[in-house]
């Protein structure tokens, strides 16, 4: 998967570009696409991500994540099972289907962190992941779309050693 960053505060270090990259790679091949992929992850602090959501969702606060898919999945279909919506997204300048947009909070990466005890860089992982499963279709509104979504965030980061219970060395 392309991974098109844009951190013009440097806030995001070279080891967990590697590691969101893996997380990438690990959730495209969790959900069975084959065909190339590509995303734009914007590294902002709480200030940008609160104008962003309050601006295009109408919530006046800071969240560590947000999402902004471009393929139109059919009812209850993801990525997985939707070729033909991955193509239509095609951008023959990057070589790949263009999934979207994912903003990412590092002041939440690091406050989320801290709370729950792992790196840095873990969480930034996590999140990515996450916001790449919503760019696939996933969502986690539900009852009976949370564990769904849980499960392919678990399996694509236990793939590459970074499930809940263990850390990347």
């Amino acid at each position: 998967m392309i991974l098109e960053f844009e951190d013009e505060r440097g806030l995001l270090d070279g080891e967990a570009r590697a590691l969101m990259q893996r997380c990438a790679d690990a959730a495209q091949a969790a959900e069975g696409v084959t065909l190339p992929l590509a995303v734009f992850v914007e590294i902002v602090g709480d200030e940008e991500i609160r104008a962003i959501n309050r601006e295009q969702r109408g919530k006046d606060a800071a969240t560590d994540v947000l999402s902004f898919p471009t393929v139109n999945y059919s009812a209850g279909k993801t990525a997985g099972c939707s070729a033909a919506a991955l193509r239509r997204e095609y951008d023959p300048e990057l070589g790949a289907c263009a999934l979207g947009d994912i903003i990412i909070s590092m002041d939440h990466v690091r406050a989320q962190a801290r709370e729950y005890g792992h790196s840095v860089q873990r969480e930034s992982g996590y999140l990515l992941t996450h916001g790449l499963f919503h760019l696939m279709g996933y969502d986690h509104m539900t009852q009976e779309d949370k564990p769904v979504m849980r499960a392919m965030e678990e399996r694509a980061l236990a793939s590459i050693g970074l499930s809940r219970e263990e850390e990347i060395q």
